[in-house]
């Protein structure tokens, strides 16, 4: 099949379509492992409409490796997906007191070990507590 035929089938272009599908599936295994939490704020992304992938360090004029560094990926709200700052401003993080760490579920600060490590997160920690695991709740 031509990809006008697949246009004119999905409704719109195929490119397009296969995009949408990609970010469909993406954000169906988010959710499904827990992961769909917003790298700036902290809280729940719900809809696809409002994920957005985003690099945690600017590699722009930087770095082609910090384009790549998976570890540098995360996902965020499209809201809350702002150009980086080179002066260090632009992140919604909340400031713990010693020992602590928010939980986006709970909402409030718990003790650091009451979470699960994640490299991936700015803090090193996951974004809920042990608790607020998806397979304990």
């Amino acid at each position: 099949m031509s990809n006008e035929k697949k246009s004119v089938t999905l409704g719109m272009p195929h490119g397009t379509a296969t995009n949408r599908l990609r970010k469909n599936i993406l954000f169906h295994l988010l959710k499904k492992h827990g992961e769909n939490y917003c790298f700036r704020c902290c809280e729940s992304i719900e809809r696809v409409d409002d994920l957005s992938i985003e690099h945690k360090q600017p590699w722009e004029g930087i770095s082609a490796e910090l384009f790549w560094d998976l570890n540098n990926i995360a996902f965020s709200h499209l809201c809350c997906n702002t150009p980086h700052r080179h002066n260090g401003g632009g992140h919604n993080r909340k400031d713990a007191p010693a020992g602590m760490a928010w939980c986006s579920v709970c909402q409030k600060f718990e003790p650091v070990e009451a979470f699960d490590k994640n490299a991936n997160h700015w803090n090193g920690l996951q974004r809920h507590c042990r608790a607020q695991r998806p397979d304990r709740v």
